[in-house]
């Protein structure tokens, strides 16, 4: 509240104060509503551009680092804040000190970065003072000293220097002897509120660093020296009438050009007539005139280093808000300042939206790094996973590998049967419960033995020619054998008796095989021709489109959906058993495929050739996946064991080979027959197998399993 005392002259002091504070803020708020720049580059100036823009982007960078730090930090604790109760207030408040601490922390290094900045600046002001000083006989009025210590201040720090005023020789007495003491309370109040160690707000002040009044000109004089430091210059002319208080500064908003503003003429002569006419005596109404003078300095003092660290801080909170009662006292009344205070909210809403506006960039990318870590940490983990997934894969097949090799090398021939009138044997098939097998015969005839003892059970006779091929239903109640009488014989295996006789072919029969479920009976023939034959009524349901020459081999798929049929013209086709359609023709062997067989799982066609070679196929693409070399002569018979791992492979060159079928690698060649070996055949459990060949022979091995 302005004393009723100060109230006579209200108008004079209004008149003059709210134009330099609008000046002011005008300029600085242009200033900085113009500057097109990130913000952390109005907060690290580069004081004359004599440092290397390698440094100024380096510090540019740092405090960009410590923004993003700082950015990260906050967001983690509006995160936290928001998960808070009411009830939480210990930690609120805590969250709420770590805030300001890390403010104070981004304020400090950003200070001493611009303290760094300006190293080069002021070592080249410090080389130039002594020519300049013998240049300028102005300078010699300096403290050149006094000018090298403020050149060389560690800290960051607004430096306010106070000239003498001017005063004209026609002014009271008391002007020219009073008011240079009087001025002296400016340092006083600059000292308290703002100490030259504060942390926030720290300003260097002198009183005396000039020894006589200045003008406009020596503002600029100065600033030659000076123009690392942010400055500010008080100085005031007073004649015998009037007032004019003048600023002088540069190193706000990056800008190093000084800056000159004054106020209105402050008409003191009107405002001490008009306190006379109050009833102040005139001792009294010149000290209050003195008074109001060095207010006015103190308030322009706290308000310039106000804006400087509010412009280079966003998160500053003007301190001159909290001294109106202060200034109130030395009669400077709230309407008088509030120019001022308007000035600084201004600029300070500007501040902190330009900087919410860059901090939101700043957490807005935190938040994607953020995203972008969790998901690399997800990818990483998923990576890692598949990574353990393949070497816990790797390793299950290694001890497959093992187990494979170890089972192949087990298998020893623990029996040799020999066949009727040592006739060849081409075909041998194991029952589905392992405990019988059925061989062909040159003789019109087949055979069913006992897998384990080799005794011979019973001879099927009932062909008026040779036996080429045998098969057992899944349920080991019916055997089908195919003659070169090109009829198709079925038999009861348990009582003997012949159920039914399959006429169709043209030519001897060279495959049979039933298909999973048991419904239906496939038969390739030299005559070129596939036919598949209804097991319930025994009558044929069709003939798959001709072949181009003989099928020596017939498999069907463990769903029953696709049969394979190698071929005398090297090719194997594929069929759709369902609507008996081609599926696709298989070309790679370079002579006839004698045998064809279907992996338990369905993915993988094995065929053996006259070319001396076994090569595997995808079923469902028909691409040929490796080609297995290893024989010196025709692979006239190749299976596959239960668990689908071993491959086995007769041969011409009367060996039988046990085969990685995942990798293709040669485990185990088995030797004991004297001429080609014609089929081989696993049981259901894998552990036994049965070969028969042109020697007459039929061989049992048996691994330890």
């Amino acid at each position: 509240m302005l004393p009723t005392i100060f109230a006579a002259i209200a108008p004079y002091i209004s008149a003059v104060l709210s134009p330099i504070a609008e000046n002011i803020g005008y300029k600085l708020g242009e200033a900085f509503g113009n500057n097109s720049q990130k913000y952390r580059d109005i907060l690290i100036p580069a004081p004359n551009n004599s440092s290397d823009s390698t440094e100024i982007e380096r510090a540019k960078q740092r405090y960009s680092q410590e923004m993003l730090e700082y950015a990260k930090a906050k967001d983690t604790r509006d995160r936290e804040l928001l998960k808070l109760t009411v009830v939480q207030t210990a930690r609120r408040l805590e969250l709420q000190e770590q805030e300001q601490q890390d403010r104070l922390k981004l304020a400090a290094l950003q200070r001493d970065l611009m303290r760094e900045l300006q190293a080069k600046d002021i070592q080249v002001k410090l080389a130039e003072i002594q020519t300049i000083w013998d240049k300028d006989t102005w300078f010699s009025k300096l403290n050149r000293e006094e000018t090298k210590q403020i050149l060389l201040q560690q800290q960051h720090r607004l430096l306010i220097l106070l000239s003498p005023p001017k005063i004209s020789k026609r002014c009271p007495e008391t002007f020219c002897e009073d008011l240079p003491i009087e001025m002296r309370s400016v340092g006083d109040f600059l000292r308290q509120h703002y100490p030259q160690q504060d942390v926030l707000r720290p300003v260097k002040f002198y009183s005396d660093y000039f020894t006589e009044s200045i003008g406009d000109i020596d503002v600029e004089r100065l600033q030659r020296i000076l123009s690392p430091v942010p400055t500010t210059i008080l100085y005031s002319d007073i004649s015998d009438c009037a007032v004019t208080f003048r600023v002088g500064f540069w190193g706000f908003l990056n800008n190093q050009e000084v800056s000159l503003f004054s106020t209105k003429v402050f008409d003191w002569e009107e405002a001490k007539d008009a306190l006379l006419a109050s009833g102040v005596s005139e001792k009294k109404a010149l000290r209050m005139i003195r008074q109001l003078i060095v207010a006015i300095h103190k308030l322009l003092a706290g308000f310039l280093a106000d804006l400087y660290y509010l412009n280079i801080d966003p998160g500053y909170e003007p301190l001159l808000f909290n001294l109106k009662d202060e200034l109130a006292q030395d009669g400077l009344a709230e309407e008088w300042v509030k120019p001022y205070f308007d000035i600084l909210q201004d600029i300070q809403r500007r501040q902190r939206e330009e900087y919410e506006q860059e901090l939101k960039k700043l957490i807005e990318q935190v938040e994607a790094e953020r995203l972008s870590q969790a998901s690399a940490k997800a990818e990483a983990q998923r990576k890692q996973q598949i990574l353990e997934a393949a070497k816990a894969e790797a390793q299950r097949r290694q001890q497959i590998e093992e187990k494979i090799i170890i089972k192949a090398h087990s298998f020893k021939c623990v029996q040799t049967l020999n066949h009727v009138a040592m006739a060849s044997v081409d075909c041998v098939v194991i029952s589905p419960d392992g405990k019988t097998f059925a061989s062909n015969s040159n003789g019109n005839c087949s055979q069913v033995w006992n897998l384990h003892t080799g005794e011979l059970i019973r001879t099927f006779s009932g062909h008026s020619g040779a036996v080429n091929c045998v098969a057992i239903n899944p349920n080991g109640k019916i055997l089908a054998s195919g003659s070169y009488d090109r009829t198709i014989e079925l038999w009861n295996l348990e009582t003997g008796q012949e159920i039914s006789t399959l006429k169709g072919h043209s030519s001897l029969i060279r495959s049979l095989t039933f298909s999973p479920d048991g419904e239906t009976l496939a038969s390739g023939s030299q005559d070129n021709s596939i036919k598949l034959w209804n097991v319930k009524n025994w009558q044929e349901i069709c003939t798959l489109p001709s072949h181009s020459s003989s099928v020596y081999s017939v498999a069907i798929s463990p769903d029953g959906q696709t049969l394979a049929s190698g071929r005398y013209d090297k090719t194997i086709q594929l069929w759709n058993i369902k609507n008996g359609h081609t599926i696709c023709g298989l070309r790679g062997h370079s002579k006839s495929v004698s045998s064809v067989r279907i992996s338990p799982d369905g993915q993988t066609l094995a065929s053996g050739s006259y070319d001396h070679t076994v090569k595997l196929w995808n079923l469902k693409t028909g691409q040929e996946i490796r080609t297995l070399r290893g024989h010196s002569d025709y692979v006239n018979s190749v299976a596959i064991s239960p668990d689908g791992q071993i491959l086995v492979s007769g041969s011409g060159d009367s060996t039988i080979k046990l085969w990685d079928l995942k990798n293709g690698h040669t485990i185990f060649t088995l030797t004991g027959h004297s001429y080609n070996v014609n089929s081989v055949c696993f049981s259901p459990d894998g552990n036994t197998l049965v070969s028969g060949s042109n020697d007459g022979r039929i061989k049992i091995w048996r691994c330890d399993g």
